[in-house]
């Protein structure tokens, strides 16, 4: 699914986005989108990665790597 949304605002680093048409506030850490300025258009590819059935049968370790960020992905 995509989300469209603009930024609101920048606090700090925080980034405040308004999604859809509900302007439904997210606040994302100013790392994962370092580039961005207030009132730019981002869309947003909203996904299931891993089912949650799966996920249970991780282990913490997995899991947590799996839940790295990397920029470059």
């Amino acid at each position: 699914m995509i989300i469209r949304g603009v930024v609101d605002r920048i606090e700090g680093e925080q980034v405040v986005v308004l999604l859809g048409d509900e302007g439904v506030v997210l606040h994302l850490p100013r790392q994962f989108i370092p580039e961005v300025r207030e009132s730019d258009l981002l869309s947003l590819d909203i996904r299931v990665e891993v089912p949650a059935e799966e996920v249970r049968k991780m282990s913490p370790k997995s899991l947590l790597e799996r839940l790295a960020w990397r920029p470059d992905r």
